[in-house]
């Protein structure tokens, strides 16, 4: 029964409320989540899963400049990726996160060794590169703000799942870090060096800001 049943049961089970916007198609074996021009599919491994006891997958996801591709686990309660590999756009970021009031254009690499999120459990290991490009506010009362080449690592802390941000060219020099929290908030903070690449930032001292995160949030 488990095997036919849509992805909205299998997101259930793993605590992840789909927003509105996110269409489902096929099972949990085989079939496609699409939202705002990107599309995840998936292929089962039959008797990986049975075998394991939990849902097992190779999973892709495509869309502008995105072609990520990794293996996804799912058993009642957590959902695991390990590994998660490609390049990915920033439109993917606003399908993820939709309402930042900053957009940019760049590109990243990804090489994340695993992630877990579970409903009082966050952690992850890996690596994002992203590319020199230029940044904006939505409202477009600041354009074309240059964005260096950037290097975040990705590692589990007490807070939850941590992401320092560094220069590519300047790695001993932390601009700020990201933490998804266990009640999934994005908490951003900008340090002095960060602040000091972006017009209209106070540059005196660290500056936060929090996130919902839209795809785990009730």
């Amino acid at each position: 029964m488990a095997a036919t049943a849509p992805l909205g049961v299998a997101a259930r089970m793993a605590g992840v409320v789909m927003p509105a916007d996110v269409v489902v198609s096929g099972t949990l074996w085989h079939g496609a989540a699409a939202t705002r021009g990107h599309l995840a599919t998936w292929d089962s491994r039959v008797w990986e899963s049975v075998l394991a006891r939990r849902w097992v997958a190779d999973v892709r996801v495509t869309g502008p400049e995105t072609e990520l591709a990794g293996q996804w686990a799912l058993r009642p309660g957590a959902a695991t990726v390990a590994p998660l590999r490609g390049h990915m756009g920033w439109s993917l970021i606003e399908a993820v996160l939709p309402g930042l009031e900053i957009g940019c254009r760049t590109t990243a690499e990804v090489d994340v060794a695993r992630a877990e999120v579970a409903p009082d459990a966050r952690s992850a290991s890996g690596q994002l590169r992203l590319a020199a490009g230029t940044c904006a506010r939505v409202d477009g009362t600041v354009t074309d703000v240059p964005l260096p080449a950037l290097i975040a690592d990705i590692t589990t802390t007490a807070d939850g799942v941590g992401i320092a941000i560094k220069g590519a060219e300047a790695p001993g020099l932390p601009l700020g870090t990201v933490v998804m929290t266990p009640d999934n908030r994005l908490r951003v903070t900008i340090f002095a060096a960060g602040a000091a690449l972006v017009p209209g930032l106070p540059v005196g001292g660290d500056s936060q800001i929090e996130i919902p995160m839209a795809l785990f949030s009730p």
